[in-house]
Formats: structure tokens, C-alpha cells, sequence
């Protein structure tokens, strides 16, 4: 009979366990802030990893606007196969246990339409769609900057 009381508590720690877990996942470490948006805690260190991410986003934008009034489609197809899916594949699984749920898939999402733009250029894309794409990839991070803040925590 000790065994089963020892599986039962086992599993009802394992369950609280992933409750809790499955809390932070998607909840991650933010609060709201008294702008409105969520104020995502993040220590220096995270904050700067995720703000450098979205400089080198913004910075390939611009790469590939420039591109795109040169009509230099293979310039375009490259930044934006480097701002895919390939960029966020090393992200520190303590960090993103941090961030929202949102946060997380609205992240995820712009790399993948990263990924869908360089093979659309690959396919043949106009230049106009391409300037498409990335003016609907800009309202995403606009969208994102207005609901989100990242707060500095010690």
C-alpha cells in the first residue's frame, strides 16, 4: 500500500509540476505596465539578446527595401532567408520560458514569413509584392511594440 500512496503523490507532484509550467509557458514573466503595454521582466543580459534581435530584423528590413528599389532580387531573397526561422533557432530555453505566449508566436511568426518571402522571391516574386510582404511583416512589429515593453530586472 506504500507504493501507492508514493505513485499517487508522484504523480500529483508531476501533475502540479506541468500545471505550473504550462502557467509560466504561456504567461511567461510580465506584468502590465502602467503605459498599458506588457511589461516583460528580463534581466540585462536577455534584454539586450532580444532587443539585438529585433535590430538585426529592422536592419534587414532596411536591406531589403534598398534592395528592393535596386530591383536586386537576390539580395532580397538572402536577408530575408537570414532573418528566418534559421535566426531564432538557438534561443535560450530560460528566456523564452520568460516571455508571453504572444510575444513568442508573434516572434516566431515574423521569422517564418521571413522564410515564405525569400521563397516567394525564389518562385518569381514582383518587386511589389515583396514591398507588400514587408509592409505586413512591419505592421506585426509595430503591433508587437505596442502591446509589449521589455523591462530591465536585477
Amino acid at each position: 500500500m506504500l507504493w501507492k500512496k508514493i505513485a499517487l503523490l508522484s504523480l500529483a507532484l508531476w501533475i502540479l509540476t506541468l500545471g505550473t509550467a504550462g502557467y509560466y509557458f504561456v504567461k511567461g514573466n510580465a506584468e502590465k505596465g502602467d503605459d498599458g503595454r506588457l511589461a516583460v521582466k528580463l534581466h540585462r543580459a536577455e534584454r539586450n539578446l532580444v532587443l539585438g534581435e529585433m535590430r538585426m530584423l529592422l536592419a534587414g528590413v532596411q536591406t531589403i527595401l534598398e534592395a528592393a528599389l535596386n530591383n536586386d532580387m537576390k539580395i532580397i531573397e538572402t536577408t530575408s532567408m537570414s532573418l528566418g526561422m534559421k535566426a531564432a533557432v538557438d534561443v535560450n530555453p530560460t528566456l523564452m520560458a520568460k516571455l508571453p505566449l504572444d510575444f513568442k508566436s508573434t516572434g516566431m511568426g515574423v521569422h517564418k514569413r521571413f522564410d515564405d518571402l525569400a521563397l516567394k522571391v525564389h518562385t518569381g516574386a514582383s518587386k511589389e509584392q515583396v514591398l507588400k510582404e514587408v509592409s505586413d511583416i512591419m505592421l506585426t512589429c509595430v503591433g508587437c511594440h505596442q502591446a509589449y515593453r521589455l523591462d530591465e530586472v536585477d
